[in-house]
């Protein structure tokens, strides 16, 4: 039957950062791991419970504003409660308008610009992706210091970025109006003189530029695990399943970025009946910066 692309359990996530554990603060994503212990098929009733299991400071000594860290797990099931997976998000959340903040831009001081020329050669790159399908992978063929084709995704946009962040707040107008009285704080002036969560700051670049002081809009990293997942699944195909996969989110990407993701075969385990293959991944972006490590294990078919 047809089933969900695995990471989609990280969308099942019950608790939002910027508004359930420090509401206006810049949330980004650091770290996560994932398992997976059985695929979502069509027609699957999924539900989620979502706890914040770790909370602590991690500001770093020498740079100005708080950092404050916070791990929520998230376990995915079916009505019948049979384990679908399990989320593990680490979440940095920080002090707005902060020299912490900033860092996170790095040395960039403007997103990153393409040309039309830039826009055609990754068109051209788009074609070059290849997908097993329904081609068994078998455990056997797989040697260790194979390398998997690379998987490109963007530029990124805003209307890509928008859909996940814009339903976590206020759908009814007066809601907002009475949240504005108490805590104006959370709130910023916006194009039209209105009162708006401050959190929409982030989501294009003329606004985090002029309300932020930044040089842009970072994404959340959250699509990554997505990226990563394809890499995967095109290398596998079918008849393999992601078994687990931990990721750390090392620089964060501008609206507008590139991400190519990596990934490469470090050896090989059997556990019963189970043959599983181990994998190092990575992402860089169009300014090959190291993005994205970690690891990952998939389990494949015998011959």
């Amino acid at each position: 039957s047809i089933i969900a692309p695995p990471a989609i359990i990280v969308s099942h996530e019950q608790i939002d950062p910027e508004t359930d554990i420090l509401p206006g603060a810049f949330s980004r994503l650091n770290a996560m791991q994932l398992e997976f212990d059985q695929p979502v098929r069509m027609g699957d009733i999924i539900l989620a419970e979502s706890e914040i299991t770790a909370v602590e400071e991690v500001t770093r000594a020498g740079v100005g504003g708080r950092i404050v860290s916070a791990t929520i797990e998230t376990r995915v099931t079916t009505k019948e409660n049979q384990s679908i997976g399990r989320v593990l998000l680490d979440w940095h959340m920080y002090e707005r308008g902060s020299d912490a903040q900033r860092a996170l831009f790095g040395d960039r001081q403007d997103a990153h610009m393409h040309s039309q020329e830039d826009i055609e050669a990754l068109g051209e790159e788009y074609k070059l992706e290849q997908q097993r399908g329904a081609a068994p992978l078998y455990w056997g063929d797989v040697k260790e210091g194979d390398e998997l084709q690379f998987v490109l995704k963007g530029p990124t946009t805003r209307t890509r970025h928008i859909p996940r962040s814009e339903s976590t707040w206020y759908w009814g107008h007066k809601q907002a109006n009475d949240e504005s009285k108490q805590h104006p704080e959370r709130f910023f002036e916006n194009e039209n003189g209105a009162l708006e969560p401050v959190m929409a700051i982030d989501w294009v670049h003329h606004r985090a530029q002029h309300w932020g002081g930044l040089p842009g809009a970072l994404e959340s990293n959250a699509d990554r695990p997505h990226f990563i997942i394809q890499t995967l699944a095109n290398w596998m195909g079918d008849a393999g399943y992601p078994l687990r996969m931990n990721l750390e989110f090392h620089i964060a990407n501008m609206i507008g970025d590139v991400t190519r993701s990596y990934g490469r075969v470090t050896g090989k385990r059997q556990e019963g009946d189970t043959h599983v293959v181990q994998l190092e991944v990575w992402q860089e972006n169009q300014l090959q910066q190291l993005i994205t490590t970690g690891t990952a294990e998939v389990i494949l078919p015998t011959a």
